[in-house]
C-alpha cells in the first residue's frame, strides 16, 4: 500500500491525496505535523519536500503524476 507522509499546509500533499481519491487508490497517511521528530529525521536525510511517498515501485517527493500512474498500474 502507498504510504504518504504529509503536512497540513502542503498543496502538493492535498493534490496527491485528491489524485488518489478520485482514482479510488487506497493509501496510508502519516501526518508529519503530529510527528515532528519523524519530520526532523526526514529533513536530516535530505527529504525536505512533502509529500514523502513510499511505494512498491519506489519512493519519491512531491506530486509527480507519472510516478503515481506507474504505481496505479502496478496494483
Amino acid at each position: 500500500m502507498l504510504k504518504l507522509y504529509t503536512r497540513k499546509t502542503c498543496a502538493e500533499c492535498a493534490a496527491t491525496k485528491l489524485y488518489l481519491k478520485t482514482r479510488k487508490v487506497p493509501y496510508e497517511e502519516v501526518s508529519l505535523d503530529q510527528q515532528p521528530d519523524l519530520y526532523d529525521r526526514f529533513k536530516k536525510e535530505g527529504k525536505k519536500r512533502t509529500p514523502i511517498v513510499e511505494s512498491s515501485v519506489g519512493d519519491w517527493l512531491g506530486f509527480p503524476p507519472k510516478k503515481l500512474n506507474e504505481y496505479i498500474k502496478s496494483i
